[in-house]
């Protein structure tokens, strides 16, 4: 009787040893699971394209950080999603100020999104898109509306991001403070929310100025001060048990998804460190001659759960933006193997400087390693117009110069031209605008 009592007792703990770890299993990142990331989206053409450029890179989730259609039509918007990504598509959203007189009620942006969720079985804690948070894939993500709707935010955010352990974390909101932005945008959201994400190890994600930046490391937004500028951001959190502040984590703007592009007025010039305190990595304007796309992030990146790979791509197909991201929130055991961070960034191309530009202009890069180089001048039909290098190049920073001229001497028209940094396995663009 005793060993039938013990044998019951093991299979039910061989049951829930069992059960727990599916739980576990199931809630791992898929590999390469890619998330896109887009703000100010519109309703049209420029908006379809996007939404088209999300669907050909693969991604399998939308972030939409606010302002959707702008025409307060919830029925068209969602619409507009599902003829190209589908009706089952994951899509998430935070309120946008545009989004406000029809977000809540019958048929408003707020039903639509929590029909999406339901049809999909995905549960959320909150106010959808409000003051709300939920687990998709292992990733545990924020969706508040700080400076739009609501209040608490900061508070929310702080509570949630203590009492989780995902290996990633992302909070997404709509409005900006000033300094975390280069366009004409004021302080609207206070540094709490920015501070508290930051000390919980998340990825900041806003958008609202209808442009593309993305800060280096930071160990403070409130002050802005750059904790390193390496390509390879490491993501950490604070240890409440010590008087330091040890917490780690990156903000961006993704705001082309299609309204408008608007020009840089903050962190003049336009160029490497762009002024201000130099918090900026990237910057992607109308005075970079910025076109819409989405930030595309990939996690769990080839099978590394601790990876990531960011890069911003328009709908030309120029990536102004590429880098990796670790997290060690947890403390993450998992190695990092240096190969595979060198595989993730082969190189690292800058904006070039002047741009726009008359007669020549800068441009850098920097190689991970030692590597079979071409850097070539194409015009936007991808037609090569010249070649600025061809050859092996050493480990580190490179500067060349294009003095506007073809392959042939004579000078180019004035116009849009595309920067193409070109290995074995990867390939970079930007947009140059030769003026005369």
């Amino acid at each position: 009787m005793r060993s039938s009592v013990f044998g019951q007792r093991n299979l039910w703990l061989a049951v829930i040893f069992f059960v727990v770890a599916m739980s576990e299993l199931a809630a791992q990142t898929p590999v390469n699971f890619k998330i896109a990331f887009i703000g100010d989206q519109g309703a049209g053409s420029r908006a379809r394209s996007v939404l088209n450029l999300i669907k050909a890179e693969g991604a399998q989730l939308v972030m939409h950080q606010g302002d959707f259609d702008y025409n307060d039509d919830p029925a068209a918007w969602d619409a507009q999603i599902d003829n190209i990504l589908g009706s089952n598509f994951p899509y998430f959203a935070s309120i946008g100020n545009h989004d406000e007189d029809r977000w809540s009620g019958a048929n408003g942006y707020q039903q639509f999104l929590m029909s999406r969720l339901t049809r999909l079985g995905i549960t959320w804690n909150g106010n959808l898109g409000v003051l709300s948070s939920l687990y998709y894939k292992g990733i545990f993500i924020i969706l508040v509306g700080p400076g739009v709707m609501g209040s608490g935010h900061a508070a929310y955010i702080k509570n949630k991001l203590a009492a989780d352990k995902s290996l990633w974390s992302i909070c997404s909101w709509h409005k900006n403070m000033r300094a975390m932005q280069v366009g004409g945008k004021s302080d609207e959201t206070g540094w709490p929310v920015y501070e508290e994400s930051r000390q919980g190890g998340a990825i900041i994600a806003t958008g609202h100025e209808h442009s593309y930046s993305r800060t280096h490391l930071l160990s403070s937004c409130q002050n802005q001060i750059v904790a390193s500028t390496s390509d390879t951001l490491v993501l950490t959190k604070d240890d409440s048990s010590t008087a330091g502040d040890e917490s780690r984590s990156f903000v961006f703007v993704s705001g082309l998804g299609g309204n408008s592009i608007r020009d840089q007025e903050r962190c003049l010039p336009a160029t490497p460190p762009y002024g201000c305190k130099g918090e900026w990595a990237s910057i992607y304007t109308s005075n970079q001659g910025a076109n819409y796309g989405a930030l595309f992030g990939i996690f769990n990146l080839n099978g590394v759960p601790n990876m990531a790979k960011f890069y911003f791509k328009d709908i030309d197909g120029v990536v102004p933006d590429s880098f990796v991201v670790i997290s060690k929130v947890e403390d993450v055991r998992t190695a990092v193997d240096a190969t595979a961070v060198e595989s993730a960034v082969e190189f690292i191309l800058e904006q070039n400087y002047p741009n726009p530009f008359n007669p020549s202009t800068t441009i850098r890069f920097r190689l991970a390693r030692p590597q079979r180089t071409k850097l070539i001048v194409a015009n936007l039909l991808g037609e090569q117009v010249r070649v600025l290098f061809d050859g092996d190049l050493a480990e580190g920073e490179h500067v060349m110069v294009w003095d506007g001229r073809g392959g042939d001497g004579s000078k180019m028209s004035s116009g849009s031209y595309l920067l193409q940094l070109e290995s074995s396995r990867q390939i970079l663009t930007k947009k140059v605008l030769l003026l005369k």
